[in-house]
């Protein structure tokens, strides 16, 4: 494992560790860190040609909390304040925790000519309307839940919840490394049945 990569998984505490493992698991030769901190791991040509099935990104400049209060007159809960401030954001398979995009907080703009974290701000004033919910939940990330369907993370004072668009609540943790735990092993689980599947379809022939 390289040198920035090894760098990036130390500064990260115990509560991250099934993300650590997922790392180490799924490390090769093509895994990288951009030159924005970014860790990019798990290279997936069976998706896209620069596709990554794990993307971490660097720990979130604490000015952007102002700047999000600013923009969605919403305050960051504490909670995903510290995570942000660990890990601004991140992609595990199909599993995703949002973040605060450099580009977003600086210029106003998205920088599109890289892979970026999806954006807190957007899915608190926006994406969070097509659920179902007492809307004083933070939302925090998402999942795929099967193959046509996705669950959104939301969290309020004491806990996290895992709630379809129709308002069922699928399951709670009060830790986050529990949290972690639980969906990490279920989107791993869905993506090799997605690799099993793409595998097992033959290829097109042009004529």
């Amino acid at each position: 494992m390289t040198t920035g990569v090894t760098d990036f998984l130390n500064n990260l505490t115990a509560e991250w560790e099934t993300i650590k493992q997922q790392v180490t698991k799924y490390f090769d030769d093509e895994s990288r860190i951009r030159e924005d901190g970014a860790v990019e791991i798990f290279k997936r040509p069976w998706i896209a040609p620069q596709n990554f099935g794990i993307i971490l990104f660097p720990p979130v400049d604490k000015s952007f909390f102002i700047k999000f209060k600013e923009d969605t007159k919403i305050s960051i809960p504490t909670f995903y304040q510290d995570i942000l401030l660990k890990m601004n954001g991140c992609f595990v398979f199909d599993f995703e925790l949002f973040g605060l995009p450099k580009s977003v907080y600086t210029t106003g703009l998205l920088d599109r000519t890289t892979t970026q974290q999806l954006d807190l701000g957007s899915a608190n004033k926006f994406w969070k309307n097509s659920y179902k919910l007492n809307k004083n939940l933070f939302y925090i990330g998402a999942r795929a839940y099967s193959f046509d369907e996705n669950i959104g993370y939301f969290i309020d004072e004491e806990t996290i919840y895992s709630i379809r668009t129709n308002g069922e609540v699928i399951a709670t943790w009060t830790t986050f490394d529990s949290f972690l735990v639980a969906e990490i092993k279920l989107a791993e689980k869905m993506m090799l049945e997605e690799k099993e599947e793409q595998q097992k379809t033959p290829p097109s022939i042009k004529i």
